[in-house]
């Protein structure tokens, strides 16, 4: 009988990185949706994106107009009277306009993958929601010259894989306990037809492995 081999993960911390200082410009290009406000939409199944920091911004879900042309996913959006900063993967409709219209950041020379994104929204927050309000909102030339600390490598470069991986960790941390109860549900109720003998060794392995690792969509 082989021995079973277990993988043990790093504890990722960030106290062991190296840190520099990074414009916001150099890393993204800034822009503004085009003018448009919520009330001007019916309810529908597009993400309509605003100022402030309740669920990511997302407003309402709208129907677009006939041909309107929707802002491009995989961005990060930042409100001006806060200074919240969210990952959005989908395309939606964001508010613009005025002077409170969310500011849309698109990656310039990198690959803006889930977990990067969110480790960079967290580091643009921290920055932005202590220096902004409504009595002195982000501009686009304002966002473009604040400045974030990222983690950098050895040769003194963003360290993209260690953002990518640090998040992976977190996700799985505040994910497990729920998985956990998940699993014993799936032995104890029988869901998906799956009897208490059947779901034990490798088939609970292999259920628990899909859970922790689900496919990740490109």
């Amino acid at each position: 009988m082989k021995r079973r081999r277990e993988i043990a993960m790093v504890n990722l911390t960030l106290d062991n990185k190296n840190w520099r200082k990074f414009v916001i410009g150099d890393l993204f290009d800034a822009k503004r949706p085009i003018s448009r406000k919520e009330d001007d939409y019916n309810d529908g199944e597009i993400p309509f994106i605003a100022s402030g920091a309740i669920n990511n911004g997302v407003t309402k879900f709208c129907i677009p107009k006939n041909s309107e042309i929707l802002d491009n996913g995989n961005c990060l959006s930042i409100s001006p009277v806060d200074g919240s900063c969210y990952y959005h993967p989908y395309n939606f409709l964001g508010r613009g306009g005025a002077g409170s219209s969310v500011i849309l950041l698109y990656a310039r020379n990198f690959s803006l993958d889930r977990y990067v994104a969110l480790f960079i929204s967290k580091a643009i927050t921290q920055t932005t929601a202590t220096k902004y309000s409504y009595g002195h909102m982000a501009s686009l030339d304002r966002i473009k010259k604040d400045k974030i600390y990222l983690p950098v490598n050895v040769n003194e470069e963003i360290d993209f894989q260690f953002m990518s991986s640090f998040m992976r960790q977190k996700e799985q941390q505040i994910l497990k306990p729920t998985i956990e109860k998940l699993c014993k549900k799936l032995i104890i109720k029988d869901v998906w037809g799956v009897t208490y003998s059947a779901l034990t060794g490798k088939n609970l392995f292999l259920v628990r492995n899909f859970l922790f690792n689900p496919p990740i969509a490109a």
